[in-house]
């Protein structure tokens, strides 16, 4: 903090609008188990930090450093500053920025297990224990990966407005990822754990518990067929509702995206959905993956209301769309780390609890599936997806009969959520990752759902 602070009473910080400085110090353990033997154990650790300087109210300059000395930052933010004046004459625009308060804030994500009490030696026993769970399971477990990632996290932020913020996070993820066998079928299965705090990640499911879980569902599924296609009345399991959310709706309410001619570009508010559905984003959903109390340009990441009750109220927003938008920003400009330029991404996108049990959507079904699990899938800024579904179960006259392998549904998201019919009344936190241009961790929040949708297509990953 102190570095980047002299940084910014440097003289040069006068030859710019706006001066950003962002640092961080990460440390990552990585432990992968492959059919019982450790196939990776890292421990990585970096540092460095950035400069943001906006010049002439039209041109951003640009510069990183893994060198966080006084020397380098500096040297970091001359380059910074000639980027902006070097690439001035092709910048014709203003570009406006919301005006934010000016913050100044420690903050520590609480942790009741830290995991400075696990001793490296024992890390990797939490793959190991998942490995030996669907081991247990029997011959017809082929292939068996478990994976075990830390994240901790200390990130600095410093603004030529006033703001100074320190955050301290510390993320936790498991993943198993188990293939059953029987003569030339091949089924597979997954699932994974996450949340932002330490070792109590595990307190409810353990590792050997989930592990023993996804091998049971893999083994199981060799003796079920691939399910009917076409248009259904269908119950989305939280797994998927997870998946489609974040892809298919997260993605278009982004305003980059939404205000370049995505799905909802012109909808505001219009109905986009039933009216059953509310959604939202928060970066200070208790632990998300996407906790953040302040994003990265010093936005604090307070709830946001997308869709309320069907109608587009808002999208997610950084200091430049927000200006664009004439909205205020919603805390949604994050980076992977201090070597990128934060963009628009999601946080912890949630869909709002309703009145229905599963076996109260389920009753309401007189032909129709539950599809359960998630392999994941892609969508387009306009809202159309595909994505593949691990497992479903008929449902006949509101009864839940054979179950099926894995498939694929297709649609337009939008189409989709405004046939929703049922929401139901448990919404589960789930962990997630994301790829838009840089790598992120998110959350989502998700009750299942009931919905008219079209199923097709092979099983499989």
């Amino acid at each position: 903090m102190k570095i980047l602070e002299d940084c910014l009473q440097s003289e040069m910080v006068n030859q710019a609008d706006l001066v950003q400085l962002r640092g961080q110090r990460r440390r990552l353990v990585a432990c992968t188990i492959k059919n019982g033997v450790v196939n990776d154990f890292s421990s990585i650790s970096l540092s460095g930090g950035s400069v943001r300087a906006l010049v002439a109210g039209r041109s951003w300059g640009f510069s990183s450093t893994n060198l966080l000395d006084a020397r380098n930052v500096e040297q970091m933010l001359r380059h910074a500053i000639k980027l902006a004046k070097a690439s001035l004459k092709l910048k014709h625009e203003e570009i406006a920025l919301e005006p934010v308060p000016v913050v100044k804030r420690d903050e520590t994500t609480p942790t009741r297990k830290p995991l400075r009490d696990v001793p490296m030696e024992e890390i990797v026993e939490i793959p190991r224990e998942a490995y030996r769970g669907a081991k247990e399971v029997g011959a017809n477990v082929a292939d068996i990966k478990a994976t075990f990632m830390t994240i901790e996290d200390d990130k600095f932020f410093l603004s030529s407005e006033g703001s100074r913020i320190h955050q301290s996070s510390t993320r936790v993820l498991l993943f198993v990822d188990v293939l059953a066998k029987r003569n030339a079928r091949f089924c597979p299965a997954s699932e994974n754990l996450g949340h932002t705090g330490g070792m109590e990640l595990f307190d409810k499911t353990s590792p050997h518990s989930l592990g023993k879980t996804v091998a049971e569902k893999a083994v199981r599924l060799l003796d079920a067929k691939a399910p009917p296609a076409g248009k259904f009345h269908i119950v989305v399991d939280p797994t998927l509702c997870a998946t489609m959310l974040h892809e298919a709706i997260g993605h278009p309410l982004e305003a980059d995206l939404a205000m370049s001619g995505g799905g909802f570009g012109n909808q505001m508010g219009q109905p986009v959905s039933s009216e059953l559905i509310t959604i939202y984003d928060s970066g200070h959903t208790s632990n998300g993956l996407g906790f953040f109390l302040f994003d990265d340009e010093g936005v604090e990441c307070k709830r946001t209301n997308l869709i309320e009750k069907g109608v587009l109220t808002s999208f997610m927003h950084d200091r430049t769309s927000a200006a664009l938008a004439n909205v205020s920003p919603t805390g949604n400009a994050h980076a992977w780390d201090y070597s990128v330029e934060p963009l628009i991404r999601q946080t912890n996108i949630g869909i709002e609890a309703g009145d229905y049990s599963l076996e109260e959507m389920i009753e309401g079904v007189e032909e129709g599936l539950l599809l359960e699990g998630t392999f994941g899938g892609q969508a387009d800024v306009n809202a159309d997806f595909t994505f593949g579904f691990q497992n479903a179960k008929r449902i006949q006259k509101g009864k839940l009969a054979e179950e099926f392998q894995g498939a694929n549904v297709a649609g337009n998201a939008i189409e989709v959520f405004k046939t929703i019919d049922a929401v139901g009344r448990e919404a589960i936190l789930r962990p997630g990752a994301c790829g838009k241009y840089q790598f992120a961790l998110q959350g989502r929040i998700v009750p299942a759902i009931r919905c008219e949708m079209m199923v097709g297509g092979a099983g499989g990953r």
